[in-house]
């Protein structure tokens, strides 16, 4: 049975009888379709991708530009100018939600932050000065985008020292008030709010163990408990960015290991990094740019 089973099959003339060729007109038949169907899906192709391109040109050109909360998280973003004279100009965007009575005013807790220590020796610490702080709240309507913002107006700030007695771990607290409150019970509406915040500091262009540098506190972006979630730092000029760990020796740190989840730029002038309560960087260090005029200070000791 098993071989003339196989017979059948194998016979050329039986080939035709079971269906296994397809005679050639109906070959024709079905290629002539589907070359139609082809056709007519080209012209379908080419007509819905051409209504797209016609309707994004003649969309307005303030339409094509995203609103300040688009795809945008809770974050901290700052804006780092070195300056000749040895000081730092910083522009601060903090992003964030606010729940329903958040009756709070945004703070920051400013202090010396350690940047590394000698062998049985003095911990060195950047300890800055800070002036010209303003602060003003932005519009998140859909008009007021990332490259032309529109204002809603000025916070009031204020500064409290009254409980500093060590300027190297004593917090100096700056507060951020909205000069116009939704109500007596609240600073903020419920939702979405974009604060941008300037200042200036001083006392932080250092020289540690011979090496010159700029010294950023990383209280700045953390001094907010506002945005929980991402900072970010760019540098306008000057570099690379070094992270400078608080728990050992003076190192600068070129991967920023001791934050655990971080991302530098490719030419080392920006760093993106999600906040943690184990990370051990306090600061972060980077080349001042050419042409300084001043001359680095000494970074400021203290032994434990």
């Amino acid at each position: 049975m098993w071989q003339n089973w196989h017979s059948i099959i194998t016979c050329p003339g039986l080939v035709g009888t079971y269906g296994v060729k397809m005679p050639k007109p109906i070959k024709v038949v079905i290629a002539s379709v589907a070359s139609i169907a082809g056709v007519a899906m080209i012209v379908l192709v080419v007509i819905v991708v051409s209504s797209a391109i016609t309707d994004i040109t003649d969309m307005p050109p303030d339409k094509r530009r995203l609103p300040q909360q688009a795809l945008t998280p809770e974050e901290i973003t700052l804006s780092v100018a070195p300056q000749t004279d040895g000081s730092l100009h910083i522009s601060e965007r903090l992003i964030f939600d606010a729940t329903a009575n958040e009756d709070r005013p945004i703070k920051w807790y400013i202090s010396g932050e350690t940047i590394g220590s000698e062998r049985d020796g003095p911990r060195y610490f950047v300890v800055p000065t800070v002036s010209d702080v303003t602060a003003v709240q932005l519009s998140t309507a859909e008009e007021s985008t990332k490259d032309d913002p529109v204002e809603v107006g000025d916070l009031t700030v204020t500064r409290d020292d009254s409980e500093v007695e060590d300027p190297f771990f004593d917090s100096v607290i700056y507060e951020f008030t909205n000069s116009n409150p939704p109500n007596e019970d609240s600073q903020w509406t419920p939702g979405r709010h974009i604060i941008d915040i300037s200042y200036v500091l001083d006392d932080v262009y250092l020289e540690v163990e011979g090496r010159e540098f700029f010294a950023l506190p990383l209280s700045f972006p953390n001094g907010s408990h506002e945005a929980t979630s991402i900072r970010t730092i760019s540098l306008a000029s000057g570099g690379k960015i070094r992270c400078l760990p608080n728990n050992r020796s003076f190192t600068p740190d070129d991967d920023c290991s001791g934050l655990r989840e971080r991302s530098l730029g490719q030419d080392g002038t920006r760093l993106t990094w999600r906040r943690a309560v184990t990370d051990n960087i306090d600061a972060i260090g980077f080349d001042a740019p050419d042409n300084m005029q001043a001359e680095p200070s000494a970074a400021p000791e203290k032994w434990s």
